[in-house]
C-alpha cells in the first residue's frame, strides 16, 4: 500500500511530465523553425496585400461620399446665386464654392492615388494568392511528421492529467494545499528524494544540502512530514 508521500511524489512526476510535453508540443523543432517563419511570412504578406486592398476600397467610397456632398451644396449654392440681392452675399456664396470646389479636387487627387494602390496591391494579391496554395502544401508537407507527434503529445498530456486529477482526489487537502505552494516556488519541484551521501549521511536531491542527522532520524521514523530545512521542500525517504 503507498503512502501518502508516495502518491504525491508520483503526482509531481506526473506534473512535470505534463509541464514537459506541454513545453514540448508548443516548441517548434530547430528543424523546422524557417520552413515555418518562411510559411508565416508569406501568409502575412499576403495577408497585408488584402487588407491595403480592402482598406484603400474603404477609404474609396468614403471620399465618393463626400465628393457627393460637396456637390450636391455647391448645387444649393449655385442655385442661391439666382436669389441674392447684394453684392456682398453675391461674394460669400461665391467663396463658399470655392472652398466646396478645392475640397472636390483634394479628394479627386487622393482618389487618383488610391487607383494606383489598388491596382498595385490587387496585382500583388492575385500573384500571392495565385503562389500561396503551393507554399501551404510545401509547409504542411514538411510539418506531417511533427504534426503526428504533436498529436501523440496531446493524448499524452491528456493522460497525464487525467491521472494527477485521480491522485489528486486520493490526498489530504491540507498536504495537496502544502505541495502546490512549494511547487510554485520551486519551478515544480515541491517533493524532493532523501539521497544517502555516506554510510551515515544525507542530503536533499533537491539543493544537495546534507540533512543533520536528527532530521534524518525523525524523516525515517515520523509519520509527519517533514521539510528541508535549506530549500524548504517535503523530503522524500525511500528506504
Amino acid at each position: 500500500m503507498t503512502s501518502p508521500l508516495d502518491r504525491l511524489f508520483l503526482l509531481q512526476e506526473v506534473l512535470l511530465e505534463v509541464d514537459q510535453k506541454t513545453e514540448r508540443r508548443g516548441r517548434t523543432p530547430d528543424h523546422l523553425v524557417h520552413i515555418e517563419a518562411a510559411y508565416h511570412d508569406a501568409r502575412r504578406q499576403r495577408d497585408a496585400a488584402g487588407a491595403i486592398l480592402s482598406q484603400a476600397g474603404e477609404r474609396k467610397k468614403a471620399l465618393d461620399g463626400e465628393i457627393q456632398d460637396f456637390n450636391e451644396q455647391m448645387k444649393k449654392y449655385q442655385q442661391q446665386l439666382q436669389s441674392v440681392k447684394t453684392s456682398r452675399e453675391y461674394s460669400a456664396l461665391l467663396n463658399e464654392i470655392d472652398g466646396l470646389k478645392r475640397e472636390v479636387r483634394i479628394r479627386e487627387d487622393e482618389l487618383l492615388s488610391l487607383d494606383e494602390t489598388m491596382a498595385g496591391s490587387s496585382t500583388d494579391l492575385d500573384r500571392r494568392d495565385e503562389e500561396f496554395p503551393a507554399e501551404e502544401a510545401g509547409y504542411e508537407e514538411q510539418m506531417k511528421e511533427w504534426r503526428a507527434e504533436q498529436a501523440v503529445l496531446d493524448a499524452e498530456i491528456a493522460a497525464a492529467k487525467k491521472r494527477a486529477k485521480s491522485l489528486r482526489a486520493e490526498l489530504e487537502p491540507r498536504l495537496l494545499k502544502t505541495f502546490e505552494q512549494i511547487r510554485k516556488k520551486r519551478a515544480g519541484v515541491a517533493v524532493a528524494r532523501v539521497d544517502m551521501v555516506g554510510p551515515q549521511t544525507a542530503a536533499c536531491s533537491a539543493c544537495h544540502v546534507r540533512l543533520r542527522p536528527q532530521l534524518l532520524s525523525d524523516l525515517r521514523l515520523s509519520k509527519e512530514t517533514v521539510f528541508c530545512e535549506s530549500c524548504k521542500r517535503i523530503l522524500y525517504w525511500i528506504p
